[in-house]
């Protein structure tokens, strides 16, 4: 199995090493295609990138996966989602996924992601737990193992009213990358949103309970202005009616009011007010291995 990794950066001189030795350090029996693509950074990017590239070909980083494919170019462009296009479009491998210059993935993620996709070929696409960290890598919390019903997603409830699909924990199948058509490069903010919608028309989301990613919150990141990211939502997947749209909004509304104090409450009360949903996602046993199991919450 082979993954292809790609990440967009621009004056990324601060966080990049950490992203990269993130993706090189993975281990495990698969390849990786490392493509990053860089909008013509003016700090010291290019040269952290310079430095991984020699030390790749002179065979002095040690690599713990089948081999390494290290690409990257460096030029101006339209914005992030048309560097993430740009770099797909030369990609080779079997498993997409794109981390963004300022995250990283956790060890023994890929290794994960490759099990699963090699032992249930009915998967297309999956998404792994998430850490957010600060901007000097101090963990703030770990989410849990989120559960995605397909037909919300196709309508935008997930980042509208409910939690949100974690872009740094997706990880799918090349041939949902090519049905799709891959990202929208008109959006700046929610790109990614459209994208899941549009992936979810073809195959469901599966989550998969193991820690894979870790998301970066810090000061003018493109993610703080939700104000612009809820204009770019509505665009991207514009509200349909939904006859249950009411109970959904105001069942998050509730859980996030008041997060941990009645959890066991919010629980049965999704079981009641949406039965028979989100029924399936994977779990990691006690020998490391893959196995799919049901549940009937919102959550592993």
């Amino acid at each position: 199995m082979k993954f292809s990794i790609v990440t967009p950066v621009y004056n990324g001189e601060k966080y990049i090493a950490e992203t990269i030795e993130s993706v090189l350090s993975q281990e495990g029996d698969f390849e990786i295609e490392y493509i990053i693509v860089d909008g013509a950074s003016t700090d010291g990017t290019v040269e952290i990138i310079k430095k991984y590239e020699k030390t790749l070909a002179e065979g002095r980083y040690p690599l713990k996966c089948a081999g390494v494919d290290f690409k990257w170019l460096s030029e101006k462009d339209g914005g992030m989602y048309g560097a993430i296009n740009k770099g797909f479009a030369t990609a080779t491998g079997d498993i997409f996924a794109w981390i963004n210059s300022d995250d990283a993935y956790l060890p023994g993620a890929f290794n994960i992601i490759s099990q699963t996709f090699a032992k249930y070929p009915e998967i297309k696409w999956l998404k792994g737990v998430t850490r957010a960290i600060d901007k000097d890598s101090r963990l703030i919390k770990t989410n849990p193992c989120y559960i995605y019903n397909q037909g919300w997603i196709k309508t935008g409830i997930y980042g509208r009213y409910a939690y949100f699909i974690h872009q740094d924990g997706v990880f799918w199948r090349r041939e949902l990358w090519e049905k799709s058509g891959g990202l929208d490069a008109r959006f700046k903010l929610a790109g990614d949103y459209k994208l899941w919608a549009k992936f979810s028309e073809l195959s469901p989301l599966w989550s998969v309970n193991a820690e894979v990613s870790v998301f970066r919150i810090r000061g003018g990141q493109l993610s703080e202005n939700m104000r612009e990211y809820r204009k770019e939502q509505v665009e991207a997947v514009p509200p349909k009616k939904n006859p249950s749209e009411l109970k959904i909004k105001t069942f998050f509304w509730l859980k996030n009011k008041f997060p941990k104090l009645f959890e066991p409450i919010f629980r049965t009360a999704y079981r009641i007010l949406f039965p028979r949903r989100n029924k399936y996602y994977v779990n990691i046993n006690r020998d490391g291995e893959p196995e799919i199991k049901k549940t009937y919450s919102y959550i592993a």
